[in-house]
């Protein structure tokens, strides 16, 4: 790297008299470079202060809503699943495997009836 008077072309790094070499600090008579350095700093920071929250925000609705909408099939498969099991243990039509579970959710629904809160 050649010294020319503590500028250098191009943007790069200066070397000082003495052999030291400034690596992020623009040269002292380089006035755009840091102001535009801190214009990008700033820049960054109101990125770091609104974007990157509204970004996790909107990536975890929308996992959630995934999560969600994966449980209910989830859940509609299991039902479907067990009425089928049930249609294929109990003798008679399908009628038994109805009343099998329709009797369950009547069950569970008087139990969660008794347990709620006046």
């Amino acid at each position: 790297m050649t010294f020319n008077g503590g500028t250098s072309s191009g943007g790069t790094p200066t070397e000082s008299p003495d052999g030291d070499q400034t690596a992020g600090t623009p040269p002292a008579g380089d006035w755009a470079t840091g102001l535009v350095d801190r214009f990008v700093d700033g820049v960054d920071a109101v990125r770091r202060a609104t974007t990157r929250p509204v970004l996790t925000l909107a990536r975890g609705l929308v996992y959630g809503v995934v999560v969600v909408a994966c449980v209910i099939a989830a859940l509609v498969l299991a039902g479907v699943g067990l009425f089928r099991l049930l249609d294929l243990v109990l003798p008679g039509e399908s009628w038994s495997a109805h009343l099998v579970l329709g009797a369950t959710c009547c069950a569970l629904g008087g139990f969660l009836w008794s347990r709620r809160g006046n």
